[in-house]
Protein backbone atom coordinates (compact mmCIF):
# COMPACT_ATOMS: atom_id res chain seq x y z
CA UNK A 1 0.00 0.00 0.00
CA UNK A 2 2.96 2.28 0.37
CA UNK A 3 3.09 2.48 -3.44
CA UNK A 4 -0.47 3.86 -3.57
CA UNK A 5 0.30 6.60 -1.11
CA UNK A 6 3.07 7.80 -3.39
CA UNK A 7 1.00 7.79 -6.58
CA UNK A 8 1.51 4.15 -7.70
CA UNK A 9 -1.50 2.09 -8.85
CA UNK A 10 -0.15 -1.35 -8.01
CA UNK A 11 -1.03 -3.25 -4.84
CA UNK A 12 1.48 -5.60 -3.32
CA UNK A 13 0.77 -9.33 -3.56
CA UNK A 14 -0.12 -9.40 0.15
CA UNK A 15 -2.51 -6.47 -0.28
CA UNK A 16 -4.28 -8.19 -3.21
CA UNK A 17 -4.62 -11.36 -1.17
CA UNK A 18 -6.02 -9.40 1.77
CA UNK A 19 -8.49 -7.51 -0.43
CA UNK A 20 -9.67 -10.74 -2.02
CA UNK A 21 -10.25 -12.27 1.44
CA UNK A 22 -12.30 -9.27 2.54
CA UNK A 23 -14.33 -9.30 -0.69
CA UNK A 24 -15.27 -12.96 -0.11
CA UNK A 25 -17.05 -12.08 3.14
CA UNK A 26 -19.72 -9.91 1.52
CA UNK A 27 -22.57 -10.50 -0.93
CA UNK A 28 -21.97 -8.73 -4.24
CA UNK A 29 -24.58 -6.31 -5.57
CA UNK A 30 -27.09 -7.76 -8.04
CA UNK A 31 -25.46 -8.19 -11.45
CA UNK A 32 -21.94 -8.12 -10.02
CA UNK A 33 -19.62 -11.08 -9.55
CA UNK A 34 -17.19 -11.81 -6.75
CA UNK A 35 -13.62 -10.70 -7.51
CA UNK A 36 -11.40 -13.26 -9.19
CA UNK A 37 -8.64 -15.02 -7.34
CA UNK A 38 -5.67 -12.61 -7.18
CA UNK A 39 -2.70 -13.25 -9.45
CA UNK A 40 0.96 -13.27 -8.64
CA UNK A 41 3.18 -10.59 -10.14
CA UNK A 42 4.19 -13.02 -12.89
CA UNK A 43 0.51 -13.36 -13.96
CA UNK A 44 -0.17 -16.85 -12.58
CA UNK A 45 -3.11 -17.36 -10.22
CA UNK A 46 -2.35 -17.76 -6.54
CA UNK A 47 -3.13 -21.29 -5.34
CA UNK A 48 -6.84 -21.55 -4.32
CA UNK A 49 -5.88 -23.90 -1.50
CA UNK A 50 -3.60 -21.30 0.05
CA UNK A 51 -4.84 -20.88 3.63
CA UNK A 52 -4.22 -17.14 3.41
CA UNK A 53 -6.91 -16.94 0.72
CA UNK A 54 -9.60 -18.87 2.55
CA UNK A 55 -12.42 -16.56 3.52
CA UNK A 56 -13.49 -16.88 7.11
CA UNK A 57 -16.78 -18.68 7.59
CA UNK A 58 -19.61 -16.24 8.17
CA UNK A 59 -21.44 -16.84 11.37
CA UNK A 60 -25.22 -16.82 11.42
CA UNK A 61 -25.19 -15.54 14.99
CA UNK A 62 -24.54 -11.88 15.77
CA UNK A 63 -21.03 -10.84 16.66
CA UNK A 64 -20.06 -11.04 20.30
CA UNK A 65 -21.07 -13.59 22.84
CA UNK A 66 -24.73 -14.56 22.77
CA UNK A 67 -26.82 -13.15 25.56
CA UNK A 68 -28.02 -15.69 28.06
CA UNK A 69 -31.72 -16.37 27.82
CA UNK A 70 -33.82 -14.39 30.26
CA UNK A 71 -35.01 -16.53 33.12
CA UNK A 72 -38.51 -17.74 32.41
CA UNK A 73 -41.00 -16.45 34.92
CA UNK A 74 -42.97 -19.10 36.68
CA UNK A 75 -46.72 -19.18 36.45
CA UNK A 76 -48.47 -18.08 39.61
CA UNK A 77 -50.60 -20.98 40.80
CA UNK A 78 -52.68 -20.85 43.99
CA UNK A 79 -50.85 -22.72 46.73
CA UNK A 80 -47.46 -22.81 44.94
CA UNK A 81 -44.80 -21.29 47.21
CA UNK A 82 -41.67 -22.78 45.60
CA UNK A 83 -39.96 -19.38 45.18
CA UNK A 84 -40.29 -18.56 48.87
CA UNK A 85 -38.41 -19.22 52.06
CA UNK A 86 -39.91 -22.30 53.72
CA UNK A 87 -40.80 -20.51 56.96
CA UNK A 88 -42.36 -17.53 55.17
CA UNK A 89 -44.33 -19.88 52.90
CA UNK A 90 -45.68 -21.74 55.91
CA UNK A 91 -46.79 -18.54 57.65
CA UNK A 92 -48.30 -17.25 54.38
CA UNK A 93 -50.39 -20.41 53.79
CA UNK A 94 -51.59 -20.44 57.41
CA UNK A 95 -52.74 -16.81 57.23
CA UNK A 96 -50.25 -15.74 59.90
CA UNK A 97 -48.81 -12.78 57.95
CA UNK A 98 -50.34 -9.41 58.71
CA UNK A 99 -52.72 -8.31 55.99
CA UNK A 100 -51.61 -4.88 54.80
CA UNK A 101 -54.60 -4.20 52.50
CA UNK A 102 -57.93 -5.78 51.52
CA UNK A 103 -60.03 -5.50 48.40
CA UNK A 104 -63.48 -6.92 47.80
CA UNK A 105 -64.26 -7.81 44.16
CA UNK A 106 -67.39 -9.58 45.30
CA UNK A 107 -70.44 -8.55 43.22
CA UNK A 108 -68.48 -6.79 40.44
CA UNK A 109 -68.78 -7.64 36.78
CA UNK A 110 -65.80 -9.47 35.34
CA UNK A 111 -64.23 -6.53 33.42
CA UNK A 112 -64.78 -4.19 36.40
CA UNK A 113 -63.14 -6.67 38.77
CA UNK A 114 -60.20 -7.14 36.41
CA UNK A 115 -59.49 -3.40 36.20
CA UNK A 116 -60.04 -2.94 39.93
CA UNK A 117 -57.62 -5.78 40.76
CA UNK A 118 -54.89 -4.34 38.51
CA UNK A 119 -55.22 -0.90 40.10
CA UNK A 120 -55.37 -2.29 43.63
CA UNK A 121 -52.23 -4.41 43.24
CA UNK A 122 -50.28 -1.53 41.68
CA UNK A 123 -51.26 0.85 44.49
CA UNK A 124 -50.67 -1.72 47.22
CA UNK A 125 -47.17 -2.47 45.94
CA UNK A 126 -46.38 1.24 45.57
CA UNK A 127 -47.42 1.78 49.21
CA UNK A 128 -45.10 -1.03 50.31
CA UNK A 129 -47.79 -3.58 51.15
CA UNK A 130 -46.49 -7.11 51.30
CA UNK A 131 -49.51 -9.36 51.98
CA UNK A 132 -52.94 -8.41 50.66
CA UNK A 133 -56.33 -10.11 50.81
CA UNK A 134 -58.54 -10.17 47.72
CA UNK A 135 -62.12 -11.32 48.18
CA UNK A 136 -63.71 -12.85 45.08
CA UNK A 137 -66.68 -14.63 46.60
CA UNK A 138 -67.35 -18.34 46.26
CA UNK A 139 -69.79 -18.09 43.39
CA UNK A 140 -73.43 -19.11 43.31
CA UNK A 141 -74.48 -22.67 43.60
CA UNK A 142 -76.82 -23.71 40.84
CA UNK A 143 -78.94 -26.82 41.29
CA UNK A 144 -77.07 -30.01 40.30
CA UNK A 145 -74.00 -28.05 39.20
CA UNK A 146 -70.65 -27.13 40.64
CA UNK A 147 -69.91 -23.66 41.97
CA UNK A 148 -69.72 -21.04 39.24
CA UNK A 149 -67.42 -18.44 40.81
CA UNK A 150 -66.25 -16.57 37.72
CA UNK A 151 -64.10 -14.04 39.59
CA UNK A 152 -62.57 -16.83 41.66
CA UNK A 153 -61.76 -18.79 38.50
CA UNK A 154 -60.33 -15.74 36.67
CA UNK A 155 -58.09 -14.48 39.49
CA UNK A 156 -55.11 -16.80 38.74
CA UNK A 157 -55.25 -15.84 35.04
CA UNK A 158 -55.32 -12.13 35.89
CA UNK A 159 -52.38 -12.54 38.27
CA UNK A 160 -50.35 -14.14 35.45
CA UNK A 161 -50.87 -11.26 33.02
CA UNK A 162 -47.81 -9.14 32.28
CA UNK A 163 -49.10 -6.18 34.30
CA UNK A 164 -49.36 -8.26 37.49
CA UNK A 165 -46.83 -11.08 37.07
CA UNK A 166 -43.94 -8.84 38.04
CA UNK A 167 -45.74 -7.85 41.25
CA UNK A 168 -46.94 -11.19 42.58
CA UNK A 169 -44.70 -13.64 44.41
CA UNK A 170 -47.35 -16.12 45.55
CA UNK A 171 -51.08 -16.63 45.99
CA UNK A 172 -53.03 -19.05 48.15
CA UNK A 173 -56.59 -19.58 49.31
CA UNK A 174 -57.39 -17.66 52.49
CA UNK A 175 -58.06 -19.27 55.85
CA UNK A 176 -61.73 -19.50 56.95
CA UNK A 177 -61.33 -16.52 59.31
CA UNK A 178 -60.47 -14.34 56.27
CA UNK A 179 -63.05 -15.69 53.81
CA UNK A 180 -61.93 -19.25 53.08
CA UNK A 181 -62.55 -20.46 49.54
CA UNK A 182 -63.97 -17.09 48.50
CA UNK A 183 -60.77 -15.11 49.21
CA UNK A 184 -57.07 -15.22 48.43
CA UNK A 185 -53.89 -14.07 50.13
CA UNK A 186 -51.53 -12.48 47.63
CA UNK A 187 -47.91 -11.95 48.55
CA UNK A 188 -46.44 -9.00 46.64
CA UNK A 189 -42.82 -8.59 45.68
CA UNK A 190 -40.89 -5.76 47.31
CA UNK A 191 -40.20 -2.74 45.11
CA UNK A 192 -36.52 -2.18 44.44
Amino acid sequence: MADRQHGGDELSEDDRRLWWRVAQTIEPLPGRARPEVPKKSDGTAIDDNDTALKAPKRSTTPAGSPRPAAPKRRTVTPGDTADMDRRLAQRFRRGQLSIDARYDLHGMRQHEAHEALNGFLAQAQARGCRCVLVITGKGQRAPLEERTGILKAQLPRWLNEASNRGRVLAVTTAQPKHGGEGAFYILLKKLR
